[in-house]
């Protein structure tokens, strides 16, 4: 009939299931034998369409739920990362208030365990960026290289074995000329077949140290440990001795031994930095230099934050500047991938 036609080739209605469920049987009692089995072929078809439609629409309305799911866990996620970031700042705000030095065994270092929200997992950690060199400091204000932090650097380099030159690159990458810097240096004309130019201007993430010539995922893990990138200041960024890493204590002193290296550490927290003016290692023009770039407080702090709710997995990570009591917002990045796993995935 035309109405079975129509349903063949239709989302049927209720109305129409109705007309073709009373219907039919009426007209069964006055067909032949024949006719009523080409009905009964038509009535099956129309249930197998009826119950294909039925069961798509089931899959929509499951998969229709389902992103609303995880619409609602990923804002989870995304407000408790702010979350925790405000519990760092507040620590960071009453550390400044309570100590006029930093160092590891205060409360704002220490490694804090993931905590239930609900039904998810946060976490955070706070780790201060004066125990690193900043790569921006590779330049002074007026976009000229810095003689010392190039050495300090380059002497990085040379203890992950890695080639010092190198560090031309970078230099040539942040600076405002375009001479080659040293014998490594790398302008314009070295990137002839990139689809960009130097920058000339400072770093804004780690992942950019990629764009320069010479450098590759193997390299930049090397250095890592030891070098950062946050938003430079007029003066270089000041080195914190009570969280300094080994590495860049002996970039920056390479008279330090190893016995040195462990007094040094034995004798920390550090109040000030007056038992550093007569070590043996700190002696010589340079070394003085160096000494001046040191501090027992820190101004920059890295909080990461990790949050899980069901499928929803959130890292991000935040740069705050720190003047008194007054933090400001350097930087926001949230982490797509790392290799490393947090406690907070373990824990989930």
């Amino acid at each position: 009939t035309d109405l079975a036609q129509s349903l063949t080739h239709h989302h049927p209605t209720s109305r129409q299931i109705a007309t073709v469920v009373t219907t039919y049987p009426c007209r069964l009692k006055t067909m032949t034998p024949h006719a009523k089995g080409s009905a009964l072929i038509v009535v099956l078809g129309l249930v197998a369409i009826i119950a294909g439609w039925a069961s798509s629409a089931a899959y929509e309305d499951m998969l229709s739920l389902r992103r609303a799911e995880n619409a609602l866990d990923s804002n989870k996620a995304a407000l408790s990362c702010l979350s925790a970031l405000a519990l760092a700042k507040q620590a960071l705000k009453q550390d400044a208030k309570d100590s006029q030095t930093d160092d590891l065994d205060e409360m704002w270092a220490q490694p804090a365990p993931p905590f239930p929200v609900d039904d998810g997992l946060v976490s955070a950690s706070i780790e201060d960026a004066n125990r690193y060199i900043n790569l921006n400091d590779l330049v002074n204000p007026q976009g000229q290289a810095d003689p010392y932090t190039v050495t300090i650097i380059k002497h990085i380099f040379r203890q992950q074995q890695l080639n010092p030159n190198l560090v031309d690159a970078l230099v040539d990458w942040v600076d405002v000329d375009a001479q080659p810097y040293g014998s490594g240096g790398a302008e314009d004309s070295n990137y002839f077949d990139k689809p960009y130019r130097v920058k000339n201007a400072p770093f804004d993430r780690w992942n950019e140290l990629a764009m320069v010539m010479g450098f590759d995922t193997k390299i930049m893990q090397a250095i890592q440990p030891l070098l950062k990138v946050w938003p430079a200041t007029a003066n270089p960024s000041k080195i914190n001795i009570n969280t300094v890493e080994a590495g860049v204590l002996q970039a920056m002193f390479p008279l330090m031994n190893k016995a040195d290296i462990t007094t040094f550490f034995s004798n920390r927290p550090y109040a000030d930095l007056t038992v550093l003016q007569s070590a043996t290692w700190a002696q010589g023009a340079e070394a003085q230099l160096m000494l001046r770039r040191l501090s027992v407080v820190s101004d920059t702090f890295i909080v990461r934050t990790h949050a899980i709710f069901g499928h929803a997995d959130r890292q991000e990570e935040y740069g705050l500047a720190r003047q008194a009591q007054t933090l400001t917002w350097l930087w926001r990045e949230r982490i797509l991938w790392q290799a490393n796993n947090s406690d907070t995935s373990k824990a989930g």
